[in-house]
């Protein structure tokens, strides 16, 4: 969906029609779950928090201002969301060695190229995850993940680069 229909969607649900909720779902909805797995790292989490997202866009949106673009200002929601239950999360499996292994990237009844993905992004930090996966799986510009991150653009350019080669070191390793 372009820019122009989703303001549409947006300003009819901002006033009040909720019948354009699920057009502003369908078209945000893989850039909230991705943002939010990117935190968390589990996808049973990560679906919960977009249901916690969306609920709190609802209650949120009539402090949306149209100069802000929505995708960005729904995916800090999402974002915001997912570090507050990390941190939760994180508290409460503090004693519990296996169950904190698996939060942090333990196989969990992976197939073998999600272990494999797994084990390229282990290389990157956090910001340069986050980085890839919006340029390469959600197709977000550098200066949309710039915004999002509250990075200036050419620290966001230089990450993915950067991010490619430790990538491309890593899949070498594996392959040779």
């Amino acid at each position: 969906m372009d820019e122009k229909t989703l303001t549409h969607h947006v300003k009819a649900l901002k006033k009040g029609n909720l019948s354009h909720f699920d057009a502003v779902y369908e078209a945000t909805r893989v850039q909230v779950y991705y943002t939010a797995l990117l935190v968390l790292k589990d996808e049973s989490l990560a679906e919960d928090i977009m249901q916690e997202t969306y609920l709190k866009m609802l209650e949120s949106l009539p402090s949306y201002r149209p100069k802000q673009k929505f995708v960005a200002w729904l995916t800090t929601i999402a974002r915001n969301l997912s570090i507050n239950a990390y941190n939760r999360r994180k508290r409460e499996l503090y004693l519990e060695d296996e169950k904190v292994e698996g939060l942090f990237g333990g196989q969990q009844d992976a197939s073998e190229n999600t272990y494999y993905l797994a084990q390229l992004l282990a290389v990157l930090s956090d910001d340069e995850k986050h980085v890839i996966i919006e340029h390469v799986v959600l197709g977000k510009k550098h200066k949309d993940i710039a915004t999002t991150l509250q990075k200036p653009l050419g620290t966001i350019t230089w990450m993915y680069q950067n991010a490619l080669k430790k990538l491309r070191r890593k899949a070498g390793e594996d392959d040779a």
